[in-house]
C-alpha cells in the first residue's frame, strides 16, 4: 500500500517534490471529487509509484485526522497531460476520489506522455 501526507493543492512541480499534494490550490475535504497528484519514479520510487499495481475493486482508505474514508478503484485510464476535466466536480451521488500519476514514460524525450487517472468511489 501507499501511506502519504497530503499536501495543499495546487500541485506543481515544488510541491509534488515535497510528496502527494492536492491537484488543485481550492481543492476541500468535502468537494465531490477529491483530486490528489503524486510523482511516479521508478529509480527513486516516489509516492505514486506502485500504483501501477492496482486494480479496478482495490480499496482505498482516504483518512483525514480520526476520520477514514473508504473508496473502490472504479475506473483506471490514461488521458493527456492537458485533459484536466479529469478534476472536475461530477455530477454524482457518489463521492469520489481521483488519484492521478504520471504514465508511457519516453526515454527519448525524458517525458512522461501521459497521465494515469485512478478513479475510486465512496463505498
Amino acid at each position: 500500500g501507499i501511506k502519504e501526507p497530503v499536501y495543499p493543492g495546487p500541485a506543481t512541480p515544488e510541491q509534488l517534490q515535497r510528496g502527494v499534494s492536492f491537484a488543485e490550490e481550492d481543492e476541500s475535504l468535502n468537494d465531490q471529487n477529491i483530486s490528489i497528484a503524486g510523482h511516479t519514479d521508478y529509480a527513486l520510487n516516489y509516492q505514486f509509484t506502485d500504483m501501477h499495481k492496482a486494480k479496478k475493486g482495490d480499496k482505498v482508505t482516504f483518512t483525514v485526522g480520526q476520520d477514514k474514508r473508504h473508496y473502490k478503484i472504479t475506473s483506471i485510464r490514461d488521458v493527456d497531460p492537458y485533459e484536466v476535466e479529469v478534476l472536475d466536480e461530477m455530477k454524482k451521488n457518489k463521492d469520489q476520489l481521483t488519484l492521478i500519476t504520471c504514465d508511457d514514460y519516453d526515454e527519448k524525450t525524458g517525458t512522461w506522455l501521459t497521465r494515469k487517472i485512478y478513479v475510486a468511489e465512496a463505498v
